[in-house]
């Protein structure tokens, strides 16, 4: 993931910056190109883009009040772990340190930031249970981007972690240490009411629940959200949640109609980013790369993509 390059154009779509601001720090910082010639042709690796974007972008949208972001819904296929791969990986690419941490046995999230099944790494199930070192299960992905990867092992976390005092907290003790470190914690959990996910939710700052804009996700998230209600009313935590539109067809009248239910019935959760149906949001969980590593300028699965990011960034600053 490390081997693919931006020019100024598209750092200049990535962090909405005049082209002036991106000269003038690109002249003023110590980055050099792959490319020896002057104008767009010039080209910069991830390290030389975050010294950019850091300057650009990162440093003009702190302190952030919401970092722990977890992407989640019980029912599977929403596109959840393909918008949480995304988000993470362009906050990365906007100057943010960034932490992923795959709460999924599946382990999608870790193949799709270059994880293999057969690397015998450390995951959440060691941290919880064994009382691995955090550090000893960080694995570097590309500068400002690190992940706590999933494997098999976490099928297991279930029965041991249930016998655990204050069982729900046990991931935010952890995740709490972690604050200082990272200005972004993404977590992706996989599609069921477990305790793991528990966890995760109790640890959130926000949750993103990514639904499908169809009638049976529509009719999901009614009693998912009443899950959250209840399971945080119990906690005694205040929710701090919203809902992501997912794959729209702007064509179809379903999915006009979901979105409008949605709407509705949800009000000012509902992001006002819409991820429309595409296949290169596909493509680039098969390539293992961010969108705006291959996509062109004018793609609207960048466009949302992105709108989506700097929406996450710009709710993450406010006050609860």
């Amino acid at each position: 993931m490390e081997h693919f390059y931006f020019n100024q154009s598209m750092l200049g779509h990535i962090t909405n910056a005049p082209k002036a601001s991106l000269s003038r720090a690109i002249a003023n910082l110590d980055v050099t190109s792959i490319v020896s010639d002057t104008g767009h042709n010039r080209k910069f690796d991830i390290e030389n883009i975050r010294k950019v974007t850091d300057v650009i972008y990162a440093s003009h949208n702190k302190p952030i009040k919401q970092k722990v972001q977890v992407f989640y819904n019980f029912k599977g296929g929403t596109g959840k772990t393909s918008l949480c791969f995304q988000v993470a990986t362009h906050l990365s690419l906007l100057g943010f340190k960034v932490l992923c941490i795959d709460l999924d046995p599946q382990a999608h999230l870790s193949s799709v930031l270059g994880i293999t099944e057969d690397q015998n790494c450390l995951t959440a199930y060691d941290i919880l249970i064994n009382d691995a070192k955090v550090s000893d299960s960080l694995i570097k992905i590309f500068p400002g981007l690190d992940l706590i990867p999933s494997n098999i092992s976490l099928t297991r976390v279930e029965i041991p972690l249930n016998a655990k005092n204050r069982r729900e907290e046990k991931l935010k003790n952890v995740i709490d240490s972690l604050r200082l470190e990272y200005d972004y914690i993404i977590l992706d959990t996989n599609p069921t009411i477990s305790t793991l996910n528990m966890n995760a939710l109790v640890a959130s700052d926000r949750i993103n629940i990514v639904c499908e804009t169809q009638p049976f996700s529509l009719a999901g998230l009614r009693v998912l959200v009443d899950e959250l209600e209840k399971f945080y009313a119990d906690m005694g935590i205040i929710p701090h949640y919203c809902i992501i539109p997912n794959k729209y067809e702007i064509k179809t009248a379903t999915a006009q109609e979901v979105l409008g239910a949605l709407r509705a019935e949800y009000g000012n959760i509902v992001q006002n980013t819409i991820i429309r149906k595409s296949e290169e949001i596909n493509i680039a969980s098969k390539k293992k790369l961010p969108i705006a590593a291959f996509c062109k300028a004018k793609s609207a699965s960048f466009e949302d993509i992105l709108d989506l990011v700097h929406e996450i960034v710009r709710i993450s600053r406010l006050d609860f």
